[in-house]
C-alpha cells in the first residue's frame, strides 16, 4: 500500500506544539516521549534477557555437539553419545553408512584405558518408514564380557565381529551383506569451541575472524587431537527403507544407548537438545520418544529460537536475512528440528539436514537455520574441515590419533551371522532408556542474556543522549 506525503492534518496544531513545551517540571514533551520509548525498549530487552535465563538456567559446561551434554552423561562417557552420521557408502552407492561415536575427548595417552567398549552399555539404532515416529525397527549393538567382540542384534541372524583394540589396525567385517567396524577412530566433529565461548563471554562486539575477536588467533577445532569410540555399519539402502530401489523411499532415524536397561543418551539432528531444550527438561526429553517430542518440546524448542534470535538481532542491528533453508520461522524451524530424527529422503543428494555426512559443517548449518542468519549477517565459527581426512574407504572415519599399526584396514573378517534383512520390527524395549544433551546450553545460556545486557547498552547509547 503506497504512503501518503501529505502533511498530518494537525501539523501545527496540539501535536506539533507538544513535541517542544514543556511541561510543569521543565521536562519536554518530546524529550517524555523519548524516555517513554526507551524504557519500552529496555523492558523488551530485559524481558527477553530473562526469557533467555529462564530457558537455560542452571545449563553446564560447553562441550561440543552431544558431548558431555548431561550430568547423566558426564558419569557415564561409554553411553554419552557424540555424534550420529548417515551417508550414502562412497564404495557401493546402494549402500548406507551410519556411524555412532561416543566416549568423548579420548587423549591419545588414555586409548588403552579409555579406547574400551563398557559390556553394560547398549547401543541401538532406530528407524521409522512410516512417519509415524514410532520406530518400527531397530538394529542393537552390545559387546561380550571381555569387551573384544561387537555382537549385533535385529539384522536378521544375530552377528558377531572382533572389535578393533586400541593400536591396532582397523578390522572390517564383511557378512552377508554388511560391514561392520568397532574401535577406537578419530573424532570427527569439528568446532571452534573456544572461540564461541571467548564469543558468548563477551558479545558486545563482532568478532574478527570466524567466532574470534581481533588478537585471539585465528579459528582452531577444539576437537583437533581427540579420539571416541565409533561403531559404523554399512548396510544396503533397501534394507533399511523396506522398499525395492537404492533410490527412493524416505527413513527417520535415530539412536539411543543404556546401561543395563536404564536409557542414558538419545540423539538424531546435532546440536538439536543442546540448543533448544533448556536444562531442567533435558533428561524428560531424552526419555521421551520421538513422537512425544512434538507436545512436549516442539512448543519449548519454537520459544528458544525466537529468544535465541531477538538477542542475536539486538546484537547485530540488522534485520534476519534467511538461513541456509530459506527465510524461515521460529514455528517453521522448529517443527522441522522436533521430533529429534535424521530424516534420509533417499531421491535426494544424501547430506545434511538429509542425512549427515562426516565432512557436514553441522555447527555453521544449525547457526544459521536456528537464528535464521546467513552469509555476512550470519554466525560462523570459522572451523570449516575436521583435523584428520577422512578414509575414502569404510569405515571413513580418520584413524585415531595416537597411531595405529596402519591407516587402512585390515583384510576383512567373515565374523557369523547371516544373510542381512531389514532390522527387525516391533516396539518391545525400544524406550525403557534414557539419555541428555547439555554440551553447547550454557554457551546459548550466556549469549542469550549477555546480548540482552548488550542490547540495554546499545539501546542507552543511541537513545539516551
Amino acid at each position: 500500500m503506497p504512503i501518503s506525503s501529505a502533511p498530518c492534518p494537525l501539523e501545527g496544531g496540539l501535536i506539533r506544539s507538544d513535541r517542544t513545551s514543556p511541561d510543569r517540571s521543565g521536562v519536554s514533551n518530546s524529550t517524555r516521549r523519548r524516555r517513554k520509548r526507551l524504557r519500552k525498549s529496555l523492558i523488551a530487552i530485559a524481558t527477553l534477557a530473562l526469557v533467555a535465563s529462564g530457558a537455560f538456567a542452571s545449563m553446564a559446561t560447553v562441550s561440543g555437539a552431544d558431548h558431555r551434554d548431561s550430568p547423566l552423561n558426564v558419569a557415564n562417557p561409554l553411553a554419552d553419545i557424540n555424534d550420529v552420521y548417515a551417508f550414502r557408502s562412497a564404495e557401493n552407492s546402494s549402500n548406507v553408512v551410519v556411524a555412532i561415536s561416543v566416549n568423548p575427548l579420548i587423549a591419545p595417552s588414555d586409548n588403552a584405558s579409555r579406547g574400551k567398549f563398557d559390556p553394560a552399555v547398549t547401543y541401538q539404532v532406530h528407524i521409522d518408514r512410516t512417519g509415524d515416529y514410532a520406530g518400527e525397527a531397530m538394529a542393537e549393538f552390545s559387546v561380550n564380557s571381555a569387551a573384544d567382540t561387537l555382537i549385533v542384534n535385529g539384522l536378521g541372524q544375530q552377528i558377531t565381529a572382533p572389535i578393533t583394540p586400541p593400536g591396532a589396525s582397523p578390522i572390517v567385517t564383511n557378512v552377508g551383506g554388511i560391514k561392520l567396524f568397532a574401535g577406537l577412530r578419530d573424532d570427527p566433529f569439528f568446532f571452534d569451541l573456544t572461540g564461541f565461548q571467548a564469543f558468548v563471554a563477551s558479545p558486545t562486539k563482532l568478532p574478527a575472524q570466524g567466532l574470534r575477536f581481533q588478537g585471539a588467533g585465528t579459528p582452531a577445532d577444539t576437537f583437533a587431537g581427540t579420539n571416541v569410540l565409533a561403531i559404523v555399519i554399512e548396510v544396503p539402502i533397501t534394507a533399511a527403507t523396506g522398499g525395492s530401489s537404492a533410490n527412493s523411499g524416505t527413513i527417520r532415524a535415530w539412536a539411543s544407548t543404556e546401561r543395563n536397561g536404564q536409557r542414558i543418551d538419545r540423539m538424531g539432528i546435532p546440536t538439536l537438545n543442546t540448543v533448544l531444550i533448556p536444562s531442567g527438561q533435558k533428561d524428560a526429553f531424552n526419555q521421551q520418544n520421538p513422537i512425544d517430542d512434538i507436545a512436549a518440546s516442539r512448543p519449548t524448542g519454537i520459544n528458544t529460537i525466537e529468544t535465541l534470535r531477538g538477542a542475536v538481532d539486538a546484537l547485530f542491528g540488522s534485520p534476519q536475512t534467511g538461513g541456509p533453508l530459506g527465510d524461515l520461522t521460529s514455528e517453521q524451524v522448529g517443527n522441522a528440528l522436533l521430533p529429534d530424527v535424521v530424516t534420509i529422503n533417499f531421491a535426494n543428494p544424501v547430506q545434511f539436514p538429509n542425512g549427515r555426512r562426516l565432512q557436514d559443517d553441522v555447527i555453521d548449518a544449525a547457526l544459521g537455520v536456528v537464528l535464521n542468519r546467513g552469509g555476512a549477517n550470519g554466525i560462523a565459527d570459522g572451523v570449516n574441515a575436521n583435523d584428520r581426512a577422512f578414509l575414502g574407504s569404510f569405515p571413513y572415519l580418520a584413524e585415531p590419533h595416537g597411531g595405529a599399526v596402519t591407516a587402512s584396514p585390515a583384510p576383512s573378517t567373515g565374523g557369523s551371522g547371516g544373510t542381512v534383512r531389514p532390522p527387525s520390527t516391533g516396539d518391545a524395549g525400544l524406550f525403557a532408556d534414557r539419555e541428555s544433551m547439555w554440551a553447547l546450553s550454557a554457551g546459548f545460556f550466556f549469549l542469550a542474556v549477555s546480548l540482552g545486557g548488550a542490547g540495554v547498552f546499545a539501546a542507552l547509547r543511541a537513545r539516551g543522549r
